[in-house]
């Protein structure tokens, strides 16, 4: 049981490190595309939820396998 769960956090570590390296190598590729144009700028106050709702979602997950290591 606990190899099970030792195994799903791993995964669910790397998967969530990936989707951030994901994420970092297209915020780059966008600003780098938005420093040619200013056309495509996003709005001032535009990423602070984005960035609350991923923190929420880390957070939620952080917690569920906390609970699934205690079990």
């Amino acid at each position: 049981m606990e190899a099970a769960v030792e195994a799903e956090v791993a995964r669910r570590l790397a998967e969530r490190e990936k989707q951030r390296k994901d994420e970092e190598a297209k915020a780059k590729e966008d600003a780098a595309e938005n420093s040619r144009t200013n056309a495509n700028t996003i709005p001032s106050g535009a990423l602070t939820p984005l960035l609350k709702h991923h923190k929420d979602l880390d957070n939620e997950l952080m917690a569920r396998l906390q609970e699934l290591e205690r079990k």
